[in-house]
């Protein structure tokens, strides 16, 4: 136990030793065999197996070169494989359903250089004893099941705030706990080795996104050329006029994705394919909202490869180094013998670089307000709307009382749904991708929910019309004993409206 504590903390046995007797349980239970089943064939199918080649070799090739760099040592092997098993994984999951254009990558890099990952490696680092940490997974696993039950109706609210106190009491404890340790023994978190553990995941994650990049284009394009139809010989033709079109910028095959009744779905021969993208690059070219920023993205990204160039032959200037030992930062400054006439012109570049980035960065901040003020003005009836069932949407909505849901949330996800319909058909190009992409996927959720409730006209109903309507329906639809069709359908409506709306609220937050 001993030596397996030196390479594990408390906490990663604790947690190894659950997931052992789960996968016990897993094997000599009907259920678990019958999962297992089901689920090795879709793990181990020939796509699958053919991605964890590219992944691992290149996943290979990025710590031999973190290896050889010095970086990389055999104690930071279990933070490695960690890495792998319950970040990584998931980010391929993860990437597949939702990388749809470069803000899913910023974002990905924004949250894991976010304080609270500091925050969180500091609290991991240091543990309770192993039968303290082997009783709190558990525990916390039943409190979260617990959580997740608790709030999913109105009757088990107290029940919710109970298990959110113990929650946040056992935070607390931890917090306590770790300060303690910070306090009286700083040098074992205040080490080099210690800053390798923390900055390892940062450094895989960067090298490593070409692969999930990769990943997220390969799915995209295979949703593509899905759909393309026609003769053999044509659908190879469109294809290839498809990646021609798109190369490897996954906006614009995500574009294409969401335009395919532009492009491909009346396309039947490589021609006629032609000839769509050829009208679809000139609707992407008018499209004000992708294309206002592209000048400030531009300047800023050739001030930091500017910045990037400089600081690299800076060094190069004045390093005895060769090729291989700058490449693998093994290089230590020779200043006795700098080249100073490189060096001068290198730093006053720099310098110039720093200064227009700082400049090109206002000037971006400024288009970025031009452009939210002209989508304020043209979207002010739909995002007054949007603010106001924000600031009316219930943890648990008033399905019990129509009369309330009529007023609080029907009403107002018709008017939602009219203007929606109204920016999208008048004001398409004035809104960036996503930002359409949301807009859409609001009015998608809002025409599902008047469905559910099934009134074609919500206009000519009042509160008390619509909670006779409502009754009548609740009692006719189909009913067991724990869930009525209508009703269930109708919370599921409620809740994925509910989602859209902060969503969009997220989204337009600088025009709100």
């Amino acid at each position: 136990m001993e030596a397996l504590q030196n390479v594990f903390n408390n906490r990663e046995i604790a947690f190894g030793i659950w997931i052992i007797i789960a996968i016990i349980i897993g094997l000599f239970t009907k259920a678990g065999r019958k999962f297992l089943i089901t689920v090795l064939p879709i793990i181990f199918s020939r796509k699958f197996v053919l991605f964890y080649i590219i992944f691992l070799s290149f996943f290979s090739l990025t710590v031999l070169y973190l290896f050889y760099s010095k970086f990389w040592d055999l104690y930071l092997l279990k933070d490695t494989i960690f890495w792998v098993i319950f970040f990584e994984i998931p980010l391929f999951v993860k990437s597949i359903d939702t990388a749809k254009d470069g803000r899913f990558f910023a974002k990905l890099i924004k949250d894991n250089l976010a304080l609270i990952v500091i925050i969180e490696f500091i609290l991991n680092n240091w543990t309770f004893d192993l039968v303290v940490e082997l009783a709190i997974i558990p525990i916390t696993l039943l409190l979260g099941g617990l959580l997740a039950f608790a709030s999913r109706e109105e009757k088990t609210v107290s029940v919710k705030k109970i298990i959110n106190g113990l929650l946040v009491v056992f935070g607390i404890v931890v917090i306590l706990f770790t300060a303690s340790n910070l306090i009286q023994r700083p040098e074992e978190l205040l080490n080099i080795d210690t800053l390798k553990e923390f900055t390892l995941p940062i450094i895989l994650l960067f090298m490593n996104l070409p692969v999930v990049y990769g990943l997220a284009l390969y799915n995209t394009y295979e949703q593509v050329f899905i759909r393309v139809k026609g003769e053999p010989k044509e659908q190879q033709k469109m294809k290839r006029l498809l990646f021609q079109f798109a190369g490897i910028n996954l906006t614009r095959v995500s574009s294409i994705r969401n335009s395919l009744i532009r492009t491909i779905t009346i396309s039947r021969t490589a021609e006629d394919l032609k000839r769509h993208l050829g009208e679809f690059e000139q609707y992407l070219n008018t499209r004000i909202g992708d294309n206002y920023m592209k000048r400030s993205r531009f300047y800023i990204l050739s001030c930091i490869l500017m910045i990037i160039i400089c600081l690299a032959g800076i060094v190069a200037c004045n390093s005895k180094v060769g090729l291989r030992d700058l490449l693998t930062f093994n290089f230590v400054l020779d200043i006795p013998k700098m080249k100073e006439i490189v060096t001068n012109v290198l730093s006053t570049g720099l310098a110039g670089s720093i200064c227009l980035i700082i400049y090109f960065i206002g000037f971006r901040r400024r288009k970025y307000e031009e452009i939210s003020q002209i989508k304020k003005f043209a979207l002010h009836d739909l995002l007054v709307l949007v603010r106001y069932q924000s600031k009316t949407l219930q943890e648990f909505p008033p399905i019990e009382d129509p009369k309330r849901l009529f007023i609080q949330y029907i009403t107002i996800a018709n008017d939602i749904n009219r203007e929606c319909n109204k920016a999208v058909v008048s004001y398409d190009n004035l809104f960036t991708y996503w930002e359409l992409e949301a807009l859409k996927r609001l009015q998608t959720y809002t025409v599902s929910l008047i469905s559910t409730i099934g009134i074609d006209n919500i206009d000519s109903y009042n509160a008390e019309d619509f909670a006779k309507f409502f009754n009548e329906k609740k009692k006719s639809a189909i009913q067991n004993e724990k869930i009525n069709i209508f009703i269930d359908d109708t919370e599921r409506g409620i809740k994925k409206y509910s989602e859209q709306i902060e969503h969009c609220m997220e989204q337009f937050k600088d025009c709100i």
